[in-house]
């Protein structure tokens, strides 16, 4: 028996490999495979009675067993195909190698009247092992040492616990608004399509994805629910957990190895139903999908953007819709441009939740930004919503205390030698930092005059935070962003107890949360959003603005909005201050049209790496235009770690990927291929 193995490589197909004599592998099996002097673990995608490789071949040196279903490595193969990139690298990334998980509890190897017959011989020889199998017949937690001690003698058991954040919410049952019934009912009789569910903030999508989810464990099927980030996540779980009579597993990067693994597998034998994950989780290997939640669906987090495959989750469920039978609702109170668009079109089913069920609209206010970060009116509002008892999300979409430094001799800007991005102020550690490569420069001089004098500018999360225990240092303030992500479980289980009177965040806190208690947002820089160099820049801007604003009001009590910004005559800020997404959409769609960017092109990014990559990219660039496509650039792009990068963009048709592939059937090792990218910067 011949076995195609795909091998974690770039741009390299399939190797046939024999199948040793009484070796069980199967398709989606994970082997261990010779290559030159290495071996390297891969999937197993085809077995075959013969090869057509004329030399010899060589056999598997080891197997793992199953680790994906034959319909999911389609799935993958078809990802990998977009993202050009081979099969063995996308599954060697996308799916997870098997490891143990850690022990996490100790329970009982033995029958309880077996343990008790054994505690006077463990009184007189180990009494701390007598004491820790005491605590554990009582339901107690036994100190570890002795339960390793327990174990040994097989009178305990080691036991992995799912990962879970200390966030925990009861359910609460409510009556759906007739909106969220006609959505609910489309969603349950909506196998294998895809629907967008639309309202403003409030408006209760996360009710219909409840209801929707525990429809469809109720028919055998499983549930998966995706969100952008982890900040959102426990929040989502929490109600998941609560709402669904089934274990909901969590899945995202930042997890151990063995619990990614446990709920992989978990997946793939059927012992969960249920499971809340970030962008990876839209591959969890569910045989029975029944209904797949891309909440925020708009977020550029979406994309993966860093390393190849080069895919996006709405993409992935869409696909998974379509090929298991499954509803994919895409949830979100401002949806990207295209994908409103494809709805307006018919492609995908239009949902609408018109009214906000929880809470009234909040007031919203746009204030000139001054020179202070915490003006005049926000500081004013702020002192009256916390005399009444109210909580405040403040937001900015920058972390640190300085965002830039110029030199006071020569004015120019501290960057980062080996990226060349300005350089970061932070607080905490007292040092200037790279968001790129993440080095630190304690005491850094000017590269050009040499000079140590430099004028801070800019404003952050740490910024924010010190100014806000300055004006009211009586309070209980937290700041919830990426250098404190860690801890996010923590800080939203103290702020959903009214623990923390102000909560500091980027747009980790700008959207998705639920928290009756928030009577007042601030954003502290609107404007700031409006400068990225993308055309999509006012698109953000209007999705930030509008998420943020929604996180006010959702109680009893009435919300307030405060915008600072010196352009409240933007149309995504005016816009966003309305709560007005479908004119907002209007008049983006127009300029999108008038500039040929998508929905109305597509576009393919080229990132060009090395020493020589203005030179190659130059000419790849040249042989793309001479093929007849349309080619901008070469532009540089910031170096990453000293590595000079420049980037091509191609636009399009919607056949513009099938295009590239004709130009350059074998993209050489030094191009990476991104289509449809979130970002250019």
């Amino acid at each position: 028996m011949i076995a195609r193995v795909a091998l974690p490589i770039p741009r390299a197909g399939p190797f046939d490999y024999l199948v040793p004599e009484g070796m069980e592998v199967g398709v989606g099996y994970r082997v261990l495979a010779p290559l030159g002097k290495r071996c390297l673990w891969g999937v197993v995608v085809e077995l075959r009675p013969s090869s057509s490789h004329a030399g010899e071949l060589q056999a598997i040196a080891d197997c793992q067993g199953p680790v994906a279903p034959p319909g999911l490595l389609g799935l993958i193969s078809r990802v990998a195909g977009e993202s050009f990139t081979s099969l063995g690298l996308s599954l060697g990334r996308l799916v997870p190698a098997p490891a143990r998980a850690r022990a996490r509890r100790f329970v009982l190897a033995v029958s309880p009247e077996q343990a008790r017959s054994l505690l006077p011989e463990l009184e007189g020889r180990a009494p701390a092992q007598a004491a820790a199998l005491r605590a554990l017949l009582s339901g107690g937690k036994p100190p570890s040492g002795p339960a390793r001690a327990l174990a040994r003698k097989g009178l305990v058991r080691p036991e992995p616990l799912p990962f879970s954040f200390s966030l925990r919410e009861a359910r609460r049952e409510v009556p759906l608004t007739p909106s969220q019934r006609a959505a609910l009912e489309a969603i349950s009789g909506g196998e294998g399509r895809v629907f967008l569910l639309y309202g403003p903030p409030g408006a209760g999508k996360t009710e219909v994805y409840l209801r929707a989810a525990r429809e469809a464990l109720a028919r055998g099927k499983a549930a998966l629910f995706l969100e952008p980030e982890v900040s959102l996540l426990p929040q989502l779980w929490a109600r998941a957990s609560s709402a669904l009579e089934a274990e909901v597993a969590l899945y995202f990067g930042e997890l151990p190895p063995g619990e990614r693994w446990r709920v992989w597998e978990g997946a793939l034998s059927g012992r969960l139903r249920a499971a809340c994950g970030t962008r990876s989780a839209a591959f969890l290997p569910f045989s029975d999908l029944g209904l797949l939640v891309v909440d925020e669906e708009g977020e550029p987090a979406y994309k993966q953007e860093e390393m190849a495959p080069y895919y996006h989750a709405r993409r992935v469920a869409e696909l998974r819709a379509g090929e298991e039978g499954a509803a994919a609702v895409l949830g979100s109170a401002a949806p990207q441009v295209e994908t409103y668009f494809r709805a307006e079109k018919g492609e995908i089913g239009l949902l609408v939740l018109p009214d906000r069920v929880a809470g009234e609209p909040p007031e919203v206010r746009l204030v000139p930004k001054g020179e202070e970060v915490i003006g005049q009116e926000l500081q004013a509002a702020m002192d009256r919503h916390l005399s009444r008892g109210g909580q405040v999300l403040l937001f900015i979409n920058r972390r640190g205390f300085f965002t830039g430094a110029a030199c006071r001799t020569c004015g120019r800007v501290l960057r980062c030698p080996d990226c060349g991005v300005p350089l970061v102020f932070h607080l905490e550690g007292k040092a200037f930092r790279c968001h790129v490569c993440g080095r630190a420069f304690p005491e850094p001089s000017c590269p050009h005059c040499g000079s140590e004098r430099f004028r801070l500018f800019g404003v952050g999360t740490e910024r924010v935070e010190f100014e806000v225990k300055r004006l009211f240092p009586s309070l209980s303030v937290a700041r919830l962003d990426t250098d404190t992500a860690p801890r996010r479980g923590e800080i939203l289980a103290a702020l959903a107890r009214g623990e923390i009177d102000v909560l500091v965040g980027t747009q980790m806190v700008g959207k998705g949360l639920d928290f009756p208690r928030i009577t007042l947002v601030g954003v502290i820089d609107a404007d700031g959003l409006l400068a990225l160099p993308d055309f999509r820049a006012g698109e953000r801007a209007f999705q930030l603005v509008l998420a943020a604003a929604g996180r006010a009001g959702r109680g009893d009590w009435p919300g307030e909005v405060i915008v600072q910004t010196d352009q409240p005559d933007h149309y995504a800020i005016r816009y966003a201050a309305a709560g007005d997404y479908l004119g907002f959409y209007r008049e983006e769609l127009g300029y999108r049209e008038a500039l040929r960017y998508p929905p109305f092109s597509r576009l393919v990014q080229l990132v060009v790496e090395g020493k020589t990559a203005e030179l190659r990219a130059g000419r790849l660039g040249e042989e793309l235009s001479a093929r007849g496509l349309e080619v901008l650039g070469p532009a540089p792009l910031p170096p990453r770690r000293g590595v000079p990068r420049f980037q091509l963009l191609l636009k399009g048709d919607q056949g513009l990927a099938e295009r590239l592939r004709a130009a350059l059937p074998t993209p050489p090792a030094w191009v990476k291929i991104k289509p449809d990218p979130m970002g250019f910067i």
